[in-house]
């Protein structure tokens, strides 16, 4: 039967102990830091939303002018007589 074996994995098992303590401090060191940087980045995303939302909050108090009520808002595409498709 075939197995793969690390080169370096200690004999004694105090030095066992220490490797897997210290290789299970890393991987809560590397999570803290992966946690750490996932709050900053959430709190300059808040910031970044409320600055947004303060200044489209702004824009839309401008005041406006009155609308005229003989006049149809829309959207429209002006075609021209030689786009204009003949039946």
């Amino acid at each position: 039967m075939l197995y793969w074996r690390l080169p370096f994995r200690p004999r004694n098992p105090l030095a066992r102990v220490a490797l897997a303590v210290i290789g299970a401090g890393l991987l809560v060191g590397v999570l803290v830091l992966g946690f750490f940087a996932l709050v900053a980045l959430a709190v300059i995303g808040g910031i970044v939303a409320v600055i947004r939302a303060v200044s489209r909050a702004q824009a839309v108090q401008q005041p406006k002018r009155p609308a005229d009520s003989q006049v149809i808002e829309g959207e429209y595409a002006v075609i021209h007589d030689s786009q204009a498709v003949r039946h």
